[in-house]
C-alpha cells in the first residue's frame, strides 16, 4: 500500500489532468446520467483523488476521501469537504451517509496475492457499508475485463506485480463484473443492479491510453477489451 501511496503522491500533478479528460468523455456523460439520480442527500466519495465531477441537486453534503494527501491538496475544487483517509479504515461515524461512491478505486486495492487482494476489496466494501444509513445505496464504477482475461491476470499475478514494481507503477488488479457481483453478494448485499457503459458513439479507431498511468502508450479503442461497469447495491 505504501508503494501505491508514494506513486499517487508523485503523479498527482498530472493525474488530475487525465481525470478531467475522463470526466468530459462520452462514457462519463452516460455514467453521470445513471449515477446522479441515484445519489442521496449525504454522499461519501471514497478514493476520489481530490476530484469531484458530479453535482446532483439533491446532494447537499459531499465528502471526498483519499489516502494521498497530495492528491487532495492539488484538487482545485473547493465546493466539498476533503478528508485524508484509507478506504479500508474510514475515519467516519457509522450510518452517516445516504450514498457511498467507489469510482475506479477497487482495482487499486491490489495486495501481495490475489487472495489478499480479494480480502482488501471485501474489507473496503464492508467498511463503506458501516457508514451507510438504512435505506442507502452504494454505487461503484469500475473498469472490468472479460472473465477469461481475469483468469490470465490471476495466473500471471506475480509477474504483473514485478512489472509494475520495476516501472514504478501502483499495484492494480482488474476484475470481471462477475467477480465483483460475487464479492458484493459475499459482503451481504442482495439488491444488485448493473449497467455496462460501452461508449458506442465514440470513434472505435481513436487512439486511447492503455492505462491512465502509461501516458505514452496508446492503442486503438476497438482493441481495448475492458468495459466500464456501474454497480448499485442497497442495504
Amino acid at each position: 500500500m505504501r508503494q501505491s501511496q508514494r506513486f499517487f503522491n508523485k503523479v498527482s500533478f498530472r493525474y488530475h489532468d487525465l481525470l478531467r479528460q475522463r470526466i468530459t468523455s462520452e462514457k462519463s456523460n452516460v455514467s453521470k446520467a445513471i449515477v446522479e439520480p441515484r445519489m442521496g442527500e449525504r454522499v461519501l466519495d471514497v478514493g476520489n483523488g481530490g476530484v469531484r465531477g458530479i453535482y446532483p441537486p439533491q446532494t447537499s453534503f459531499y465528502v471526498g476521501t483519499d489516502f494521498s494527501l497530495e492528491m487532495l491538496k492539488k484538487g482545485e475544487n473547493r465546493t466539498y469537504c476533503k478528508v485524508c483517509g484509507d478506504a479500508i479504515n474510514l475515519p467516519f461515524k457509522q450510518a452517516g451517509f445516504n450514498t457511498i461512491l467507489y469510482f475506479y478505486l477497487l482495482h487499486h486495492l491490489a495486495r501481495g496475492s490475489t487472495e489478499a487482494t480479494m480480502e482488501a476489496v471485501k474489507k473496503a466494501l464492508r467498511e463503506g457499508f458501516l457508514c451507510l444509513k438504512r435505506g442507502g445505496n452504494v454505487i461503484i464504477a469500475e473498469t472490468c475485463v472479460p472473465p477469461f482475461l481475469e483468469k490470465v491476470e490471476r495466473a500471471f499475478f506475480f509477474i504483473l506485480k514485478i512489472f509494475l514494481f520495476l516501472t514504478r507503477q501502483s499495484d492494480i488488479f482488474l476484475f470481471s463484473a462477475e467477480t465483483l457481483i460475487r464479492v458484493l453478494t459475499q459482503c451481504g448485499y442482495e439488491q444488485i443492479a448493473t449497467w455496462e457503459i460501452s461508449g458506442e458513439k465514440e470513434n472505435p479507431w481513436a487512439w486511447v491510453h492503455f492505462s491512465i498511468f502509461f501516458t505514452h502508450l496508446k492503442i486503438p479503442r476497438w482493441t481495448n477489451p475492458s468495459r466500464t461497469v456501474i454497480f448499485e447495491v442497497k442495504n
